[in-house]
């Protein structure tokens, strides 16, 4: 048998990580093969724990400040169908925030959800997306009984929502508060953890602890911010959704993260913000990233641009000729995700090579506000419906089966049930002539309702 994929790690494995996970390769870890175990003695059970993992469990509610922590090892996708689950039943109105990850709008499959979307403000001089507009939640709470709501922060550009505003409307109108936190984990070991989702009262929050701070891919945090629910009740639905065979190589790896965390990487990562900040004056940084609908940055994730270059050029041609990993590039900017695990002098490289480029003006931003597609089915209804396949270039009007999304952050253009329309069609050209990957296109077909 060939080893395609082990060929193409081997070629990257040992170049300077700017993306997940969080540990940048490095030999973080002391995970011995013989410490892949199963539910034993006294090993505990993830699914009804009792003993060591319980303990842990009671470790990482003091680090966060919630009512109860969980560790769990299918990723935040799995903490975020808990979660969603345990807040809705069928036919419930759930507001999202617009700009969430793919595995939220499944979750609308999984329990045949009727969504009601909020728009995330878009800046177009800038082609960027920030917070959430106030009033149009208020509106939205007002012309719908909505059950649940859905929130991203920080997104994945590091802004951080206006959360405790934001959670006493919702709860003021007796609306369950599920935060998507996955890229922030690391706030609750830095100042910034005054901005955090379980500070500001919402009711279940998630956490990928591979994104930002050192553990294995696929290890995730499920907290309980209220007594909204109960113990039970997110037992129940942990033992509906998680796997009856969790990796204790994953577990172990979440306490050695977050264990290093709250004894080293608080440190380091105040250090690592100093680097970034002397980054930033060295190469007369000049992108204004704040916005009045966001109440701080993440200074964790680093965008930047270079010259007459878009995001995901700089991210390939980092990759083939500077020997350095980003995380992302869309059609403008690129993202260097830095961890306290990255180096003083892992930045200073990611410095000089920045500077290595001739300082160039900046490509022309030509907006691309995304508008939200109108919705002509439920989305269950949508993907369970008999199909057929057009090209994408062919699809106007019709009603899509399927997520079509940038990757990444995989984002919908058009989600399940909703028409494609010419700003759809125009959205997928432009990221395909930039060579950013659509998911849910087939070669250059879109599932749509027969």
């Amino acid at each position: 048998m060939k080893s395609p994929l082990k060929n193409e790690i081997n070629k990257i494995k040992d170049v300077i990580s700017f993306g997940m996970p969080a540990h940048k390769g490095k030999n973080f870890f002391d995970l011995d093969i013989k410490s892949d175990l199963t539910e034993i003695l006294d090993t505990d059970n993830l699914l009804n724990p009792r003993g060591a993992i319980k303990d842990l469990h009671l470790e990482i509610k003091k680090i966060f400040g919630s009512k109860e922590s969980f560790m769990i090892t299918n990723g935040s996708t799995g903490a975020l169908h808990i979660a969603i689950s345990m807040a809705t039943s069928s036919g419930d109105k759930i507001l999202i925030q617009r700009n969430a990850h793919k595995s939220i709008y499944n979750a609308l499959l999984l329990n045949d959800l009727d969504p009601i979307y909020l728009n995330t403000i878009y800046d177009e001089n800038r082609a960027m997306y920030f917070g959430i507009d106030q009033e149009e939640l208020k509106y939205k709470i007002k012309k719908n009984n909505i059950k649940a709501c859905v929130l991203v922060s920080p997104n994945y550009f590091g802004g951080i929502l206006k959360l405790k505003e934001i959670v006493k409307i919702l709860h003021d109108n007796d609306i369950a508060v599920i935060v998507d936190e996955a890229h922030g984990a690391h706030l609750y070991f830095s100042d910034l953890k005054k901005y955090s989702a379980i500070e500001a009262g919402a009711d279940l929050v998630i956490n990928s602890t591979h994104k930002m701070i050192p553990s294995l891919t696929q290890t995730a945090l499920i907290h309980r911010g209220t007594n909204r629910f109960s113990h039970d009740e997110l037992l129940k639905y942990i033992n509906i959704y998680n796997s009856t065979s969790p990796s204790y190589l994953f577990m172990l790896s979440i306490e050695a993260g977050l264990k290093y965390m709250d004894e080293v990487g608080r440190f380091e990562l105040k250090n690592r913000i100093e680097d970034i900040e002397s980054l930033k004056r060295e190469i007369n940084y000049n992108l204004d990233l704040s916005h009045d609908s966001i109440i701080a940055l993440d200074p964790m994730k680093f965008i930047f641009r270079i010259g007459n270059m878009s995001g995901e050029e700089v991210l390939k041609d980092f990759l083939k000729n500077k020997n350095i990993r980003l995380e992302m590039g869309d059609l403008y900017y690129a993202l260097a995700l830095i961890s306290p695990i990255n180096s003083k002098a892992e930045i200073e490289k990611l410095k000089d090579v920045i500077l290595s480029y001739k300082n160039n003006e900046y490509k022309e931003i030509s907006p691309l506000k995304i508008e939200i597609p109108k919705r002509k089915m439920m989305p269950k209804k949508a993907f369970l419906a008999r199909g057929e396949y057009l090209s994408y270039k062919d699809a106007k009007g019709r009603i899509s089966k399927e997520i079509i999304a940038a990757y990444p952050p995989g984002v919908p253009l058009v989600s399940f049930g909703e028409i494609i329309d010419d700003k759809i069609i125009e959205s997928i050209d432009r990221f395909l002539n930039e060579g950013i990957e659509i998911i849910g296109l087939h070669e250059d077909k879109i599932e749509v309702v027969k």
